[in-house]
């Protein structure tokens, strides 16, 4: 499986929110972290290990990959289309419900894929 970014596939939202954390000295190694969890899901798809990595009930084939790290919670949603993981969009979390409008919005940007209005460049 290969990895890209939305919309731009080598570069995209998740792409630029992994970049600030890497500018963040005190967030710079939940970037790290995040990476290799993105690694591995790329690499033992379609079950990963390893990573928590779960199907978004309601939303689906929306998945997120999660990762708890010195008390946040990060979120990067994606999608799977042929062998494509689709970053779509990432978060920190605080509260334990994930907010309406994120899913919505990595929700949409998953549609626009599998309706091949964004493709990989």
């Amino acid at each position: 499986m290969i990895l890209g970014y939305y919309p731009g596939w080598a570069d995209g939202f998740v792409k630029e929110y992994l970049d600030n954390l890497k500018r963040d000295g005190q967030r710079r190694k939940a970037e790290a972290k995040l990476l290799v969890d993105l690694q591995i899901l790329a690499s033992t798809w379609p079950r990963p290990q390893f990573v928590t990595a779960r199907l978004l009930k309601g939303h689906e084939p929306l998945w997120e990959i999660k990762r708890e790290f010195q008390g946040i919670g990060y979120r990067i949603f994606f999608c799977v289309n042929g062998q494509e993981i689709w970053l779509l969009h990432a978060l920190e979390k605080k509260a334990q419900k994930t907010p309406t409008s994120d899913l919505e919005l990595a929700y949409k940007r998953m549609q626009n894929i599998f309706t091949g209005k964004i493709r990989r460049a």
